[in-house]
């Protein structure tokens, strides 16, 4: 494929600021402009969103398309956007086609058709079940939901990767659950939805670690997101000094702090509640360590953060945390066996913050799109179970 090539990109939410992934789809978006001919179909909010920033900071290779339906109409978006990409691609003939801010498992079946153009979906996510064995960690009414979903999403997932070998080339899958759900659609990468610039870092050269150090849980307190083996942890002995602040709102803090109570680790857990991003940023460049045992993150926000503020982060070897956590960045742990034992020989084997990292900043996007756009790309053999 030709350097410079006629891109459309779709990407239902997608603005400069507000939602960290609209804000994420419109950083992937000038990154491909950067170097490509680019038309964004995206809605009419964002589109005016988008026309306030480019009357501020210009990017002629840039035409935006707003596609919005009435409010009661908006599930429908889809069919209206496919509408305006059939035509475009009639008129302008695009070399590329990425639809590219589709939420987890929304299949972008309908939205394109074979036609010349090489027609890439992702970052995706997929909404896998949790492993049998990390079931033990969720309540009565999580485990329904996982029930129903693993009823659901074999069946459906088989229909819908039939669809997507025929209208897609290449699926960017977020993390390695969705990249063997999605085995057997062609051409299948592995690359994080985040998009993160290095961050400023409190710093804590020559810090006392025979002191307590303190590790944070950030995000949503809910089932999956194992806050319940964050706390287990704290028990084990090699967690014995460290704390945990957690960050975050949720139906789960109940079940957390009695659990707290009856571990006798409540002294050393501190509930902070839902705070502003700035307060949690400042947080990160000043924790230890983030842990973050969750059973299922396809997005990883949280990790990319903490990474991008020199945190170290405890993670499982599920999901996104495990794509973004490289090494020397912190621990991944096998999700099989002892998980509180196996997070507490995690925070125990940490040795320091660590340098601020980059990856996943934007200006490395335009070198992924550039692979993608040209199919060099590097194409994930993910065939293991990932299942329990």
């Amino acid at each position: 494929m030709i350097s410079t090539a006629k891109v459309l990109i779709s990407a239902n939410a997608c603005h400069p600021e507000g939602d960290r992934d609209a804000e994420a789809a419109w950083a992937w978006c000038r990154a491909a402009a950067a170097t490509h001919d680019v038309h964004l179909v995206t809605t009419v909010g964002s589109a005016r969103r988008i026309t306030a920033e480019l009357s501020q900071r210009p990017l002629p290779s840039l035409t935006v398309i707003g596609v919005d339906l009435p409010a009661l109409r908006r599930l429908t978006w889809g069919r209206q956007a496919a509408r305006t990409i059939r035509r475009l691609h009639a008129e302008q003939h695009f070399d590329v086609i990425h639809l590219l801010a589709t939420d987890t498992d929304r299949h972008p079946v309908g939205l394109v058709r074979r036609s010349g153009a090489r027609v890439i979906w992702g970052p995706a996510g997929a909404s896998e079940p949790v492993p049998v064995a990390l079931t033990r960690w969720l309540d009565g009414p999580a485990l329904e939901v996982e029930l129903l979903r693993r009823l659901c999403t074999g069946p459906a997932r088989r229909v819908a990767n039939y669809r997507l070998s025929r209208d897609v080339d290449l699926v960017v899958a977020r993390d390695h659950e969705a990249a063997h759900a999605y085995r057997g659609t062609g051409e299948v990468a592995i690359h994080p939805a985040v998009v993160v610039p290095r961050l400023n870092s409190g710093g804590q050269q020559g810090r006392d670690y025979s002191s307590v150090r303190t590790a944070l849980f950030v995000g949503r307190l809910i089932p999956s997101r194992g806050l319940i083996p964050a706390i287990t942890t704290l028990a084990r002995p090699d967690a014995a000094d460290w704390e945990l602040r957690v960050i975050g709102d949720g139906p789960e803090w109940r079940r957390a702090d009695r659990l707290a109570d009856r571990l006798g680790v409540r002294d050393r857990v501190e509930f902070l509640g839902e705070l502003p991003r700035a307060d949690v940023l400042k947080a990160m460049g000043r924790a230890d360590a983030l842990l973050s045992p969750t059973l299922g993150d396809s997005a990883g926000w949280a990790v990319a953060e903490a990474l991008a503020s020199g945190c170290p982060v405890v993670c499982l070897d599920r999901g996104a945390p495990s794509v973004l956590v490289g090494p020397g960045e912190g621990v991944v742990v096998d999700w099989r066996g002892d998980l509180p034992r196996a997070l507490a020989a995690g925070l125990a084997s940490l040795h320091g913050r660590i340098e601020p990292v980059d990856r996943w900043a934007p200006d490395h996007l335009g070198d992924v799109l550039a692979g993608w756009y040209c199919g060099t790309a590097a194409v994930s053999r993910e065939e293991t179970s990932q299942g329990g």
